[in-house]
Formats: structure tokens, C-alpha cells, sequence
């Protein structure tokens, strides 16, 4: 009996599936979105940070540190959104996030290895512009462009330093540029979007010192490579 009672259940769940989908085939929904011309909206952001070293000039002629390895991690952002329409298919993006990430940096010694950890917080200003294809029933992909101001809330740019302390501060200020592409649908309420993202720094963020853990390095190139869930 519960036998056919459970085949009862999947019947309906699939007659009700099979329904809604041939009534939703070739219903365009949020048929006026492109008509208005500001949207808001939010995001959840899962990233990975990682990081370029460009080594001091003098490297390979000190006695001390012998390698140098970045290592990225996964991290995790959220933050808002805002899209201004300024044309058929162009539109200025404005995304505020907050981003946590970190970054290690691995010295090889000649007698040890000693790990830098370098943990950011940071407030992220993304100035983008969107170009999208014509919409497909209630599909489009994107692709997307821009600059970035992050503000690193946990910098160690004004940290206490030592000869003894594995540290690589990062600068508070940095300005990125970013590039990507991303897909939306659009549901019946809401519009549904996926972004695929890299971040790369244009300025130096490295905060040198005269110790080994900075001098041994000329510059770092932060990195950050997004996956965006926006919602509007």
C-alpha cells in the first residue's frame, strides 16, 4: 500500500514538473526589465585569492632565502549591486563587496622553511561595464570589464616589523582591473546571474621594509579569481 502511495507522489511531482515546464516554454518573463533603466540587487561571492612574486634584482646573490612560494586559498565575499542601463546592450555595473581572503608565502631557507601568512578584509568598489548578447526567451550570457578600489581593513601595512618576524604586509590601497563573463536567467520574480571573475592588481601591493621577508621581493601582483551569485 505505501508502495503505491509513494508512486502516487512521484506521479504528481512529475505530471506537475511536466506542466510548468511546457508553460513556461516560450513565456518570456520580466518582459520590461530592459525597459527600466537602474536595477539593484546582491551577491554571494566565493573566491581564491593568489598572488605573483617578482623577486629582487640582488635574489639570486643573497646568501639567505633561497626560494620564494605563494599559495593561494579559498575565501568567501558578499556585497550589493547596481545596474544602470546605457544602451540596447551595454550597461555600467556598480558592485560594493566586502572580500575575505588570504594568501601564504612560503621562504625556503637554507636551514628552515618559515611561512608568511597575509589575511585581507577588504571593501571592494568595482567599477564595471557590462556588454550582453539579445535575449533568448529568458536567457543571456555577458561579458563583463573594469577597474577596482580595495581598502584592506586587516593590512599590516602599519605593523610593528622585525628581522625576525615572518611577515609580508600588504598595502591598504589597491587598484585592480577586472575582466570576465557570466550568464542570467531570468525567473519570474527575480533575475538569476552567474559571473565568472579575475581580479589582478595593478599597483605594487607590497609594503616594503628593509627585512628579509620584503627586500628579497621587488613586487607582488595580488590576484583574485571570482565566482559571483547575483541576484535582482
Amino acid at each position: 500500500m505505501q508502495h503505491l502511495q509513494r508512486h502516487k507522489v512521484i506521479a504528481i511531482v512529475v505530471f506537475l514538473f511536466t506542466t510548468c515546464t511546457i508553460y513556461s516554454q516560450g513565456r518570456e518573463h520580466n518582459a520590461l526589465y530592459d525597459l527600466q533603466k537602474i536595477h539593484f540587487g546582491f551577491s554571494i561571492v566565493p573566491n581564491f585569492g593568489k598572488a605573483k612574486v617578482v623577486t629582487a634584482a640582488d635574489f639570486y646573490q643573497r646568501d639567505s632565502v633561497r626560494a620564494i612560494r605563494p599559495q593561494g586559498f579559498s575565501g568567501f565575499g558578499f556585497g550589493g549591486l547596481m545596474d544602470v542601463r546605457l544602451g540596447k546592450y551595454v550597461t555600467f555595473r556598480y558592485l560594493p563587496q566586502i572580500q575575505f581572503s588570504q594568501r601564504n608565502f612560503i621562504y625556503t631557507f637554507d636551514d628552515r622553511v618559515e611561512t608568511a601568512k597575509t589575511e585581507t578584509v577588504a571593501l571592494d568598489q568595482c567599477l564595471s561595464f557590462k556588454y550582453h548578447t539579445p535575449r533568448h526567451q529568458n536567457s543571456r550570457f555577458y561579458l563583463i570589464g573594469g577597474l577596482k578600489f580595495s581598502y584592506d581593513f586587516a593590512s599590516n601595512e602599519d605593523a610593528v616589523r622585525s628581522p625576525n618576524r615572518a611577515l609580508v604586509p600588504f598595502k591598504k590601497n589597491t587598484l585592480y582591473y577586472d575582466f570576465g563573463f557570466g550568464y542570467e536567467h531570468f525567473g519570474l520574480f527575480a533575475v538569476f546571474g552567474t559571473e565568472f571573475k579575475m581580479s589582478n592588481s595593478i599597483t605594487n601591493v607590497l609594503s616594503k621594509d628593509p627585512y628579509i621577508y620584503t627586500s628579497s621581493i621587488d613586487r607582488i601582483q595580488s590576484r583574485l579569481f571570482q565566482i559571483s551569485f547575483h541576484f535582482q
